[in-house]
């Protein structure tokens, strides 16, 4: 969009010029990376549980926080949410499987003044994982309960031997029963995130190595981190785990429906259902991808003098854990060829004083090896013979990836590429990147604008909140809101910004329940100097005019 563009229309979607074409911006959408949840038919015919509604409705799913598609499409010509998609591969009975992929929590829609909705592409998502699950969960119980709704529901599968429809469907309920239970955590994760790890390495550790023991709880959730920049940065995952990106992208499959097959032991014969071709695909899209520029057609002019001022308080307080132009690169000499990355900062956790309950949620995981235990013999391990559950990951991915490419005859430089050259020099080795210290990462925040909440853990409402002393931040405030504060820079979040009948349909954020601590990221340091609230305001309007990085890869 651009400043010649007329005013869009209430309800109207806008995309913004962030480098992508429309066919490309499908492809994001909905090409398979090799999810599973369910078979495609199973979701298309089930229904809502307490109504004869389909199960997909745009507005069932838009209540979850996921966005409905726009309509049918080549890509997506059952009209699947954003992100939802249909595996290539035949399946079992039932047909092939639909599953997620990186647009579900990586695209946001934002409402501005006026009812426009600006589609926010590589952004974060607002979704509830586990709300969605729940009534995934509750819709396939209810269907087998209710004889009428089971009848509408088998009539809709015309592929399907009538025989099979019921057992089939009591073994579907059942795993998806069980994914749902796993999803279960004491304090909610509510909207825009997601205990990404605690997932994966369930699905890793207790799930494929069929080790229960091995099954911790998933309560350390973040937000969905922003992509945009992320193929050019040494490290992307808030800890810095993953130093390449198809290493990276496979192990995001695996926590979202994804499966590994350890083959009895063989290393040489360990398989996963990610569709690796189409990840190496998806990262070069997103390469390509820029940060959504401050539309200021649909969302008011920015004030230059103000925005200067915050430039220079941005240069002085934040550059040095973020960057800014210009942004600092890693050194040539660490990476086959000189490539060079965007030098994101890791920042020790005694600095940030975030919440530390993902870092020590992976940090201090352990598990029990099983099949992996002769990769894993060199490992450290305690005295029950336990090795860090990362140490489990890392060796899954690593022979999964090289099985990979190894049948598909991918060696030398395709090789290399594929894991996005991340090498040191004269190694054969991909680099893995856990630099295995408690830090959270500090990344460039061009485009910053357009997602929310704030800090690892999404418990901070706005900018503004950020930049203030920690007592004044928002103990407790609304998530789900697509409504952007222009001023604070967030989305509209006090519990007096909305109706009763609006807060029903939003998530209240506790910033006191275990996780959700807001406290932390306090810069610059209040005994050099303290920010006044036109201080703020000034970094804030800066941050609407943030230029990204300007880097090439290769």
């Amino acid at each position: 969009m651009s400043s010649r563009d007329p005013a869009p229309k209430p309800g109207a979607l806008v995309t913004l010029d962030q480098g992508w074409s429309d066919d490309l911006r499908e492809k994001f959408y909905y090409t398979p990376q090799g999810s599973q949840l369910l078979p495609y038919v199973v979701l298309r015919a089930l229904e809502q549980p307490f109504s004869q509604e389909p199960f997909l409705a745009p507005g069932y799913i838009a209540e979850t926080g996921f966005l409905p598609a726009e309509g049918p499409s080549a890509l997506n010509p059952d009209g699947l949410p954003v992100g939802f998609v249909k595996d290539p591969r035949p399946g079992g009975a039932f047909g092939p499987s639909v599953g997620l992929t990186c647009a579900a929590c990586h695209t946001a829609d934002i409402e501005a003044k006026g009812g426009a909705r600006l589609r926010i592409d590589g952004g974060a998502s607002l979704g509830d994982y586990q709300m969605f699950m729940r009534r995934l969960s509750t819709a396939l119980d209810v269907t087998l309960a209710d004889p009428a709704k089971f009848q509408r529901f088998a009539a809709r599968l015309v592929t399907v031997d009538p025989k099979l429809v019921r057992p089939g469907l009591e073994a579907i309920a059942a795993e998806i029963r069980r994914l749902e239970a796993g999803a279960w955590t004491p304090v909610p994760y509510g909207r825009g995130r997601l205990d990404a790890f605690g997932h994966i390495l369930n699905a890793v550790a207790a799930d494929a190595l069929a080790e229960p023991a091995n099954f911790r709880i998933p309560d350390a959730p973040v937000s969905y981190p922003f992509l945009w920049t992320t193929p050019r940065q040494r490290y992307v995952q808030w800890n810095g785990v993953a130093g390449n990106p198809l290493g990276r992208n496979l192990g995001e499959v695996l926590g979202v429906f994804g499966h590994t097959s350890f083959a009895n032991g063989n290393p040489a014969a360990f398989s996963s259902t990610a569709l690796v071709d189409n990840l190496v695909a998806l990262e070069a899209w997103v390469a390509s991808l820029k940060p959504p520029a401050w539309p200021e057609k649909v969302l008011g002019k920015v004030d230059a003098a103000k925005a200067k001022r915050g430039a220079e308080l941005f240069k002085s307080y934040c550059t040095g854990c973020h960057g800014g132009p210009d942004y600092p690169l890693t050194p040539a000499a660490d990476t086959e060829g000189g490539r060079q990355w965007l030098a994101v900062s890791m920042v020790d956790l005694a600095k940030v004083k975030t919440d530390p309950k993902m870092i020590a949620n992976f940090t201090d995981r352990f598990a029990r090896p099983g099949v992996l235990a002769p990769l894993l013999a060199n490992a450290p391990h305690t005295a029950d013979g336990q090795v860090r559950a990362a140490a489990v990951l890392l060796a899954t991915v690593s022979a999964v990836t090289e099985n990979d490419l190894r049948a598909r005859g991918i060696t030398g430089d395709a090789r290399k590429a594929a894991y996005g050259w991340r090498f040191s020099p004269g190694s054969n080795t991909p680099q893995s990147g856990w630099l295995q210290t408690a830090a959270y990462k500090a990344g460039p925040l061009a485009g910053v604008w357009a997602t929310g909440p704030f800090l690892h853990n999404g418990s901070v409402p706005t900018l503004y909140d950020l930049l203030s002393p920690e007592e004044e931040r928002p103990a407790r405030f609304y998530v789900g809101s697509k409504r952007l504060d222009t001023e604070k820079l967030g989305f509209v979040s006090a519990p007096d910004a909305f109706t009763e009948k609006e807060r029903a349909g939003l998530f209240l954020f506790d910033t006191s329940l275990p996780g959700n601590s807001n406290r932390g990221h306090v810069f610059p340091d209040p005994s050099v100097a303290k920010l006044s609230p036109e201080d703020r305001f000034a970094i804030i309007e800066y941050l609407k005019i943030l230029e990204g990085p300007n880097v090439q890869q290769h």
